[in-house]
């Protein structure tokens, strides 16, 4: 599914004339919260219960570079879901030719920020995490 839609702008541009690594790693971010919107997870209730998220691994992968101005979306697809761990991947693109600029799996927890570790799941997101997951063929 589209979990973001953007463009490159020029402060997001390092020396090198690309988008510069912080800039990947906000958007994925992005990308994760709007997911997490699709699963209809309410940020406010969560903060409530002193509750986050938190991701716990992420690898990013550049294939090609992104410049100023580049329109650019991001696809993400569920992995892998347990009782406390979430991994997805993300998969920057280049709107305009449909290249994939980056790739990034991630693994993220809902995290208890009063005991300060991993909580788990609500079943129900945990659900619908799990039905999003493609089996391959």
């Amino acid at each position: 599914m589209e979990t973001y839609r953007g463009l490159v702008m020029a402060q997001e541009v390092d020396s090198n004339g690309h988008m510069n690594v912080q800039y990947y790693t906000t958007r994925y971010d992005m990308a994760s919260g709007q997911l997490m919107a699709y699963l209809g997870i309410d940020f406010t209730k969560m903060k409530a219960a002193q509750k986050g998220f938190a991701y716990v691994e992420m690898n990013i992968r550049y294939i090609r570079e992104v410049l100023e101005d580049d329109p650019i979306h991001i696809e993400t697809k569920v992995l892998a879901c347990s009782r406390k761990v979430v991994t997805i991947f993300h998969t920057l693109k280049n709107s305009l030719t449909g290249e994939v600029a980056s790739t990034a799996e991630a693994k993220w927890v809902v995290l208890d920020k009063v005991a300060r570790r991993a909580d788990l799941l609500d079943e129900e997101v945990r659900q619908k995490l799990e039905a999003l997951i493609e089996v391959e063929d």
